[in-house]
């Protein structure tokens, strides 16, 4: 899917649009981010590994009303990250910038998959979402 879907769920799940089909209020800007090719998960970690198997099971969890898109906050993923993880692998050393990173290999492996970021009210806030509805 599109860049463009990924912007209006992004919008709809943070109440910038009242609909899908309209615009935010000015002020509000968002980045999509979209896979560039980079490394997958074939090379990956086994933490990221079963981190990806994670979200790729709770997408139903996490599928909005409109559209049927899911999106996950990476406040969420944090968890995620900290449940996969042994504690031979430092269980709570989880952090944002690990779950940027594991979330840039999955909208790598994933061309479905986008990362929508916005600073409102000087607060950051970053999305996972799945387009494939």
């Amino acid at each position: 899917m599109s860049v463009q879907t990924a912007r209006k769920v992004a919008l709809a799940y943070w109440g910038f649009s009242s609909k899908p089909s309209s615009r935010a209020k000015s002020g509000i800007d968002i980045d999509i981010v979209k896979g560039n090719g980079g490394p997958g998960l074939e090379s990956a970690t086994a933490p990221l590994q079963r981190f990806a198997k994670l979200v790729e099971a709770s997408w139903e969890d996490y599928t909005g009303q409109v559209g049927s898109y899911g999106r996950i906050p990476f406040e969420t993923l944090l968890d995620f990250a900290i449940k996969v993880k042994t504690k031979e692998e430092v269980i709570g050393e989880s952090d944002m910038d690990e779950i940027d990173k594991w979330s840039k290999v999955l909208i790598n492996e994933n061309s479905n998959y986008f990362i929508a970021r916005t600073t409102y009210k000087k607060q950051k806030m970053n999305l996972l979402i799945n387009t494939k509805n």
